[in-house]
């Protein structure tokens, strides 16, 4: 729970005359002095910019009576009048472990030079231009054990025996027997106390010291204690409603309460009263109700008594909401089912390096109106199950038929659970859907009426049904790593501290960047994880699942899912970004990529060649091998092995890993669209070189080893005019413009060529990475060329001998095979698939054409 700071502040007169700034010179001088209570500095540093500008990096260089301070100057101030700062912490590669203070703030008064003095303090969001004196005050407390109570004051304190003046309110009342810095220091501002006696679990205690005042105190550490879980996780598959056509029972954890109701709204009407229904103490932490009759469509909420407040809060577990998912509602899911539901789905093996992933927003589908589908359609789920859709003209496919058409085996979806920042009510408003709000609910919005619980749930599974007939799989984007408002989520309003990674100070953590992270390595919070996935899988027959920010999830979970989906179906995948994020959660228990061999069967996002095809993601002009940045070389051969390791040290860094946990791509929903990253890193360049660039480009990611993957509209050169990070951009920007498809048919084409050739040989899909590393091998090239060759017989592929070559020169190229004989050309740049293209006799010296991939087989 956030700590919001009441601190009693006596500022003396300023040390300087400083005005609002109406013009800065061309760079500011800014000397900035920062307090931490505790003096734990290591890792703190600034962010600072022209308001407008670009930003860097600072470092504190010195020690002061008040913590740390550094004199900088801030360039490119000229056509400012304010500089931001940000006080962040930085470890281990990764510049924004969090924030001190989440948002961003702006010095706006300067000396008439331009310069200025600011003082900041640990969780204040004030700038101070004279240092201030603070009043002694308790900051935070948080209950670490059962007889532990860890406090943050805003002095250093140098504890001596006994109470030291601490005392705590509460039940039972437990005496405070000895205080100790948290370090083991002589003076610290972090202490610990020990109490004579258990504190109760349910119960609301007080932190008094005679000098430094009162602090409720929040539950933090015993949350996580062996104590408590052995005592409170629930191992049950009844948690939420349990429908029956003669009663409905409802089960929630909330072990810190001490009383639970079930509320039951008589409408979905805001202004309802409810009728209370008690519930009663369970088994490990749970509260239960039991209502007779035939339930299906009851509205209902819990509400729970926390300390002295009582806290109303939507199931965790509901399957079914009213509009907006503001109250949960009990559903017969067996009256959903719509007409040839069945669990049989489209033929796949289920080797992860099988699949070909055409990740789609369901609104980006149908929106533009080149799309041909009904308007009573657009931006719906039952987009998907439109047939015969074309451009006006009729020349072009369109929606489900021309992403059918191209030979994909997977559709994934960005997120299609209920998110938070879209008004279901409308149908004017964007969003990817990364803002999690009920996670086993349908999205209401793409729904054809989400004011009825039921109606998003049968058309989701129409949808699915639908694409499954097509021969299409889906996978899910789920975003287990954060919710869309911590403080108001259904987890925290029922067992405040638990379900979120919280900072020593009591702030949430923010691994994630949007202001929260989820505890997935808690017992209750894997549990819930795991229960979601499964429920996802079996009542809707999703075939996979693309987890967000898999690298702020845990292992343990991580495998604990693996496990229970080969249970449900071995064939479902698991694909996720392991990036390693946040400082919370240890690096050794991440579900990131520097652990990917501890996660058998888990894919992982490569950015490794990602970046190494087309440049960094965060920097639109930087160029990468595609446009010629041949130094880039080291990391697509990393990627065309699957990241597996490999001799001559190429690939290996994820560990002995398998192909099929590297998910190879080159454009996805986030950053810029691959043609608009051209477009940026090659100005000048025209547009048939764009084309053979972005072709190029494309190749070398669907012709690598590993699970393929490419972006809705990719196919067709997708442009978002620029948008980097259009998760809420107009449908101007986001929608598929498919009269685009239409203009490039050609690249279309060439799309097609590459994914029939992946899906028809064996040999660019090898399914371990012994037979990468003794089927594959590169070849002596000119330089900057990827040149290798796969052996037909060690992956059972027909075809003996292939070699593929990647040139990015501007200059045609001449290439030597493994050996003199007939070849046969199936990609040449211009065209590309299982069809011979060019027949040469007796060769072993080949052009290979600029800025062109070429593949061969004997």
């Amino acid at each position: 729970m956030k700590i919001r700071l009441a601190l009693g502040l006596a500022v003396a007169s300023l040390a300087v005359s400083v005005v609002p700034a109406t013009a800065l010179p061309a760079s500011t001088t800014i000397t900035v002095h920062y307090q931490r209570f505790a003096g734990d500095y290591t890792g703190w540093n600034l962010w600072m910019w022209p308001k407008n500008g670009s930003g860097a990096g600072y470092q504190f260089t010195g020690t002061d009576d008040f913590g740390v301070v550094g004199r900088f100057t801030v360039p490119g101030t000229a056509q400012s009048d304010q500089v931001g700062i940000i006080v962040r912490l930085s470890q281990a590669g990764n510049d924004w472990v969090s924030k001190d203070v989440n948002a961003d703030r702006f010095i706006t008064k300067f000396a008439a030079d331009g310069s200025t003095e600011i003082w900041l303090m640990q969780a204040d969001a004030n700038i101070y231009y004279s240092k201030p004196s603070v009043a002694p005050a308790i900051l935070s407390a948080r209950i670490d054990g059962l007889r532990k109570i860890t406090v943050l004051l805003n002095h250093t304190f140098t504890p001596g025996a006994g109470a030291n003046g601490f005392s705590v309110s509460g039940p039972g009342t437990p005496a405070v027997t000895s205080v100790a810095t948290s370090d083991g220091s002589n003076a610290n501002a972090q202490l610990v106390l020990t109490l004579a006696s258990d504190l109760a679990i349910d119960g609301t205690y007080v932190v008094n010291q005679t000098v430094y005042g009162s602090r409720t105190a929040l539950l933090g550490d015993v949350l996580t204690s062996q104590a408590f879980n052995d005592a409170y996780t629930y191992d049950g598959n009844d948690l939420g409603n349990t429908y029956g056509a003669t009663s409905t029972a409802f089960r929630v954890w909330a072990p810190t309460a001490s009383a639970a109701s079930l509320l039951v709204y008589p409408s979905a009407d805001p202004s309802a009263q409810p009728t209370v229904y008690p519930m009663s103490a369970d088994v490990k932490g749970t509260w239960f109700a039991r209502l007779s009759g035939d339930r299906n469509g009851t509205i209902y909420t819990y509400r729970v008594r926390l300390g002295d407040a009582w806290s109303e809060a939507v199931d965790p577990y509901v399957r079914a909401t009213t509009v907006n998912g503001l109250r949960g509602v009990v559903v017969d899911l067996s009256r959903t089912n719509p007409a040839r539901w069945t669990s049989a789905k489209p033929p796949f093996s289920g080797n992860a390096t099988d699949a070909v992933i055409y990740e789609l927003h369901v609104r980006d589908l149908s929106m533009d109106p080149s799309s041909g589908i009904s308007a009573a359609h657009k931006g719906k789920f039952l987009a998907l199950t439109e047939h015969g859709t074309t451009t006006p003209d009729g020349k072009a496919k369109t929606g489900i038929d021309a992403i059918k058409e191209l030979g994909v085996t997977h559709v994934q979806l960005l997120p299609i659970y209920d998110f938070k920042t879209i008004d279901e009510t409308t149908n004017d408003q964007f969003n990817w859907g990364y803002d999690p709000q009920n996670y086993n609910v349908p999205e209401g919005s793409y729904s054809t009426n989400p004011a009825d619980p039921t109606n998003r749930i049968m058309e989701l599974k129409q949808t699915v049904q639908s694409l499954h007939d097509d021969g299409l799989r889906v996978v899910m984007d789920v975003v287990y790593n954060h919710v869309f408002d911590a403080s108001a989520s259904s987890f925290e309003r029922l067992v405040p501290g638990y379900f979120f990674r919280m900072n020593p100070d009591g702030s949430y953590g923010n691994a994630t960047g949007v202001g929260n992270e989820v505890a997935s390595e808690r017992p209750m919070v894997s549990k819930f994880i795991a229960d979601s996935v499964g429920y996802w899988a079996t009542e809707y027959h999703i075939d996979g699942f693309r987890f967000d920010l898999m690298g702020v999830l845990d292992i343990a979970t991580m495998n604990r899912i693996r496990a229970e989906l080969d249970a449900i179906d071995p064939s479902i995948l698991m694909i996720g970004e392991g990036w390693n994020m946040g400082n919370l959660l240890p690096d050794n228990q991440k579900a990131d990529q520097v652990n990917a061999a501890r996660l058998p069967r888990i894919g992982q996002f490569n950015d490794g060649i990602r970046d190494g095809i087309k440049g960094s993601v965060f920097n639109a002009t930087e160029r990468g091998y595609a446009q010629g940045a041949t130094g880039r070389l080291p990391d697509v051969k990393a990627g065309i092995v699957a990241n597996v390791p490999f001799p001559h040290g190429i690939g290996g860094t994820w560990g002995a890993i398998q192909p099929g946990q590297s998910v190879t791509y080159v454009e996805a929903h986030d950053n810029l669209t691959l043609f608009d990253k051209l477009q940026a890193s090659m100005p000048r360049a025209s547009s048939a070189e764009r084309m053979r660039v972005f072709r190029l480009a494309s190749s070398i990611a669907l012709l690598a080893q590993g699970v393929a993957f490419i972006d809705s509209g990719q196919e067709f050169m997708r442009t978002k005019g620029g948008d980097a990070n259009s998760y809420k951009s107009p449908d101007s920007v986001n929608s598929l413009k498919w009269l685009s498809r239409e203009k490039n048919l050609s690249t279309v084409t060439y799309f097609k060529g590459l994914i029939a050739l992946r899906r028809t040989h064996p040999a660019f899909r090898m399914t371990t990475a012994a037979a990468i590393v003794k089927g594959l091998r590169f070849l002596a090239a000119p330089r900057g060329v990827a040149e290798y060759s796969i052996s037909g017989s060690v992956s059972g592929d027909a075809w003996r001998s292939i070699v593929v070559a990647h040139n990015p020169n501007p200059k045609p190229v001449t290439i030597t095979l493994p050996v003199k004989g007939n070849w046969q050309v199936v990609v040449n740049g211009v065209r590309a698939g299982t069809a011979t293209l060019q027949l040469l006799r007796s060769v072993r010296i080949v052009r290979v054409p600029a800025q062109t991939t070429l593949v061969l087989h004997s």
